[in-house]
């Protein structure tokens, strides 16, 4: 009996064993059928891919390419994006950008990936616009009075540069005539929209990128400088403090306080007139309506 017994248990066994192997069949086949298996063999093929994309050196950033800049250098560009040799795939051109606008120089920027290893940054500039000379240093400075970097030093403010002048050659404003715009081939480093140029003579004042200049000073220097061959003296230099605002000095270190730019083409003629009549001063006060000199 007990081997009956046995040989039953045996049989059911291989009975059992017959049975599952059309089972793994028939789930094989429903896979296939139904799409499961080859999602995942995508998947597994996606993963890899990944994988291999974020660890992969050729993925690194090697390159960033900087498109508009003339006063900033593709290297200056590179140092202030901070992205060389992280993985192009974890790099934000928002951070970028942010970055890059901390520049005095960079007036807009956008930044983009290109693949694999090359960050685009396309920069938009400000333009220096007026020599801007304090303590002996003269300064690169935009129309809205932003303070850039220091300018080469044959800029200097006492002696404006135009197209025609060489940097060598002393002249007063009257005698460079109107303002006309700089040639880059006259002044080493960025190019300056105009040849204005002014001196702070305000004592005990830091200066240095990223400040700000009085934008009216800035607008009163445009406006006599355009205006200087109208004087019948040289106009020798602008100054500006900040107390006392803008003041010209004409013939013989003759001041002339302008201040503010209200009453400028009052101011100019009023000038002009004592000029003309030879009349002796060193100092003349046009702030006020009622104008001053000694």
């Amino acid at each position: 009996m007990a081997n009956v017994a046995d040989k039953r248990r045996e049989a059911e066994k291989r009975r059992d064993s017959s049975q599952a192997k059309p089972g793994v069949r028939r789930v094989l086949l429903w896979s296939l059928r139904s799409g499961k298996l080859m999602a995942l063999i995508v998947l597994a093929v996606a993963g890899w891919l990944l994988y291999d994309a974020l660890t992969s050196p050729g993925y690194v950033v090697r390159a960033v390419s900087a498109q508009g800049v003339t006063a900033l250098s593709n290297d200056d560009v590179q140092t202030l994006a901070g992205v060389t040799g992280q993985s192009i795939w974890l790099v934000r051109g928002d951070e970028i950008e942010a970055r890059i606008r901390q520049s005095p120089y960079v007036e807009r920027v956008t930044a983009r990936v290109l693949l694999p290893d090359t960050v685009v940054v396309q920069v938009t500039e400000r333009r220096p616009e007026v020599r801007w000379t304090h303590n002996g240093t003269t300064y690169a400075v935009t129309w809205d009075g932003l303070v850039l970097a220091g300018a080469p030093p044959s800029a200097a403010a006492t002696q404006p540069l135009t197209t025609t002048e060489s940097i060598s050659a002393p002249a007063t404003i009257s005698e460079t005539g109107a303002v006309s715009q700089t040639q880059e081939g006259d002044v080493p480093g960025p190019a300056f929209v105009s040849s204005v140029a002014i001196v702070d003579t305000t004592p005990n004042r830091e200066l240095k990128a990223g400040d700000k200049v009085d934008p009216d000073a800035l607008e009163v220097a445009r406006r006599v400088t355009l205006r200087a061959g109208e004087l019948p003296a040289p106009l020798q230099r602008i100054e500006w403090d900040a107390g006392l605002g803008v003041s010209l000095i004409v013939a013989d270190n003759k001041q002339v306080i302008i201040g503010k730019g209200e009453r400028l083409d009052e101011k100019l003629a009023i000038l002009a007139h004592l000029l003309h009549d030879s009349t002796p001063f060193s100092v003349l006060d046009l702030r006020t309506t009622t104008p001053y000199y000694r």
